[in-house]
């Protein structure tokens, strides 16, 4: 399966939809309960899972992100930019550090960054072990795989494996 095909799935569409309504409403309602200023962890937690979301829309809406020997970066790259979109975001408009020093901001902004990436490779992993998973299948039924190193499930390689449409 290609990951246009699987950027396709409408089962994915609903899964990252869901987690989209799940993430929106950890972050609300930790803002309207005061969650945030009351469990430590609850920024990390709301910050690695909207990583993932992010992620998971990026690759639904572009999933040539998710091709090449590069792509886990590109990927974290996008997530950290969008992360660092929503840090100026809180920063500008948010009441909820006012009593915080700019250090502390400081420390609680790069932690925020780090979480939003692992949660994007989250994704990116996800995406991965979907595609590993059904490449057997796939094969099987005969779509071509395109695994790292250019082998086939029988652990043979072809001529044009390497092509860059391969890559």
């Amino acid at each position: 399966m290609s990951r246009s095909n699987l950027a396709r799935e409408p089962w994915l569409w609903a899964f990252v939809g869901g987690w989209a309504a799940v993430v929106s409403a950890l972050h609300f309602g930790g803002l309207a309960y005061n969650v945030y200023t009351r469990i430590w962890w609850w920024d990390v937690l709301t910050h690695s899972l909207s990583g993932f979301g992010v992620a998971g829309v990026l690759f639904l809406v572009f999933p040539r992100t998710f091709r090449g020997v590069r792509a886990p970066v590109v990927v974290a790259g996008i997530v950290l930019a969008i992360g660092a979109g929503f840090e100026v975001y809180e920063y500008l408009f948010k009441d909820f550090w006012w009593g915080w020093s700019m250090a502390y901001y400081a420390e609680d902004t790069a932690i925020d960054l780090v979480v939003d990436v692992a949660g994007g490779l989250g994704f990116f992993a996800f995406v991965e072990g979907i595609l590993r998973s059904r490449t057997p299948a796939d094969a099987a039924s005969g779509e071509s795989s395109r695994r790292i190193g250019h082998l086939r499930s029988d652990g043979g390689e072809k001529s044009g494996d390497d092509s860059p449409a391969n890559r």
